[in-house]
């Protein structure tokens, strides 16, 4: 009788499930990843059959404590016993749940884990100036909104400073060829 309601009931589960579709994927606990897969995949699952290990055995601890109550009969003690088993068994469901929504609150990367998409520097060569811009005396004739390394640009045909005192004017220096 066991056996026919447990193929009734999965024979109900698969025609239901396959009329709801999931928006996301629910997390393949019986593959093992491929060799091919990298070392997130393997963690991923080790992480989910860890966790569904810890839950089998909390589960496998609670049966335990039943069959203890049960079989206690009226000793105060073992009743004491079993049912600190069961406490023991659901405090440690409890934990393994808190500890994994702090985990996906914290961070939802922290309980799926992916690849990291690492892109290689890319180093330029910037060339380095070997001397300094030599100056230019102020004052000279110049095309007008030319600039200057160094801080000159050319105002109204003639250099001038960009930096400090600009409205000082400076008479011209004649150039010697």
């Amino acid at each position: 009788m066991f056996f026919f309601l447990v193929a009734c009931y999965l024979s109900l589960v698969t025609i239901v499930e396959a009329q709801v579709r999931l928006e996301t994927p629910l997390i393949p606990i019986s593959r093992i990843p491929p060799p091919s897969a990298g070392l997130p995949e393997y963690i991923n699952y080790l992480f989910v059959f860890g966790l569904a290990s810890i839950a089998f055995l909390a589960l496998g601890q609670m049966i335990l404590g039943g069959i203890m109550y049960m079989l206690a009969a009226g000793n105060a003690a073992k009743v004491e016993d079993a049912k600190d088993t069961i406490f023991q068994a659901l405090l440690g469901v409890g934990v393994l749940l808190v500890s994994y929504l702090l985990l996906r609150t914290i961070n939802q990367d922290l309980v799926n884990l992916k690849e990291p998409n690492l892109i290689p520097t890319q180093l330029q060569n910037v060339p380095t100036p070997t001397t300094p811009p030599t100056p230019i005396p102020i004052g000279t004739f110049c095309n007008t909104g030319d600039q200057y390394p160094g801080g000159y640009i050319c105002v109204n045909g003639r250099w001038t400073r960009s930096t400090g005192n600009t409205s000082k004017k400076y008479p011209p220096i004649a150039l010697i060829k």
